[in-house]
């Protein structure tokens, strides 16, 4: 009994000082741990609040890179002609090759040198990894809670979108009478990290509270601790335990590798479901009265020029397949197939338009290559529609 006492009591002690380094480790580091919270209380609950629609919001941190005076929407939406009454509404929607927008000067130039003399305003609503079904729910959230109401839509269908799609909204799809009303967002126990906000949110929260700093080191470290132990028993409950097909698909890490092997091997069943989630879109887009025209855009990535060393393609699906085959009886809808000119152009050299990730295209080529042939298709069509 003295020796489980003793045991009881060491452990005891053992606990409390490694409790009293990492306090006083993390207290002189606490600038760094809130170094990505939310840095308003606004913004904080703006995120919270469509977040829980829409999956995922816009980076906090990158506004003020990108923007001079950041507001709030702007974790949504951004202007980049200012929204008046009685303008021609044009709205961007697809994810981070249309949030690059308002990165690359160039390509805000030639939107505004676009605008210049024409009553038009431009938004731009692009988000990193927006896919058709994100785009859904977006535009009824715009138009309900921020009345803007397009009269053209120009929708970007990335290659990834196919990958985000099956591994990223498939589960976390929410329908009311048969309409997708949300896509929730990732819970706590998520192993992707890259849009699980409970963190986050959790922290931020510690951050804008009114305590001190100790206060805040304290209720930093049982946070962390808890969530921890939490978030460990979910997981191994999921891996090892549960038999539900939906707590083995949460498991699965939506990273960049895993995104694009639907793209390398895809299925026909995921591509059936692919070219549902475009139509639920598309058609979500036509009962809206107030769209008088609808632009979906294509790009191919690097690697469907590139091939492996057997002399196949990298990627063997393109969504421009999806599209073209969604919108077969579809005439009043413009499809901007880049993969079309330039997968077919014998001398056209892909290999220097791409950024520095080889994902996206490098400043010059995104307003060159990419924007400037959306504004001259659009152009195209603008009579008709005033």
């Amino acid at each position: 009994m003295k020796n489980f006492i003793l045991a009881i009591f060491s452990s005891a002690l053992a606990f409390l000082f490694l409790y009293l380094l990492l306090f006083i480790y993390t207290f002189n580091n606490l600038e760094d741990e809130f170094k990505y919270v939310f840095k308003s209380k606004e913004n904080l609950e703006f995120h919270k609040k469509y977040s829980k629609k829409l999956h995922h919001l816009r980076d906090e941190s990158s506004l003020s890179e990108i923007l001079v005076r950041p507001k709030k929407e702007n974790l949504l939406f951004d202007e980049i002609t200012r929204l008046k009454k009685n303008k021609l509404v044009v709205l961007f929607q697809g994810d981070s090759w249309m949030e690059q927008i308002t990165k690359t000067p160039s390509s805000i130039k030639l939107i505004k040198e676009f605008k210049s003399n024409k009553n038009i305003a431009f938004i731009n609503a692009g988000t990193t990894s927006y896919a058709p079904s994100v785009m859904s729910v977006q535009i009824n959230l715009l138009e309900k809670d921020f009345g803007i109401s397009p009269k053209i839509v120009i929708a970007y269908i990335d290659q990834t979108d196919f990958g985000d799609e099956l591994c990223r909204y498939k589960k976390n799809k929410i329908y009311k009478n048969g309409d997708l009303i949300a896509i929730k967002p990732e819970d706590h126990s998520m192993n992707n990290s890259v849009y699980n906000y409970s963190k986050i949110y959790s922290i931020s929260d510690i951050y804008l509270n009114d305590s001190s700093k100790i206060i805040k080191t304290y209720q930093l470290i049982n946070f962390k601790f808890f969530y921890l132990i939490n978030k460990s028993s979910l997981n191994i409950y999921r891996k090892y335990i549960s038999q539900k097909k939906i707590d083995k698909e949460v498991l699965v890490k939506c990273y960049y590798d895993q995104i694009e092997k639907y793209l390398i091997n895809p299925k026909e069943n995921e591509i059936n479901y692919f070219e549902k989630s475009i139509d639920e879109y598309i058609k979500k887009l036509e009962k809206k009265k107030y769209i008088k025209k609808i632009f979906l855009i294509t790009f191919p990535h690097r690697k469907h020029f590139m091939t492996n060393e057997k002399g196949d393609k990298i990627y063997k699906y393109n969504v421009a397949q999806a599209v073209n085959n969604v919108l077969k009886d579809k005439k009043n809808i413009i499809h901007i197939n880049f993969s079309k000119k330039y997968l077919n152009e014998e001398n056209f050299e892909y290999s220097n338009i791409w950024s520095q990730d080889l994902i996206h295209l490098n400043g010059k080529n995104h307003s060159d290559l990419f924007i400037k042939n959306i504004l001259n298709e659009l152009q195209k069509h603008l009579t008709n529609l005033k």
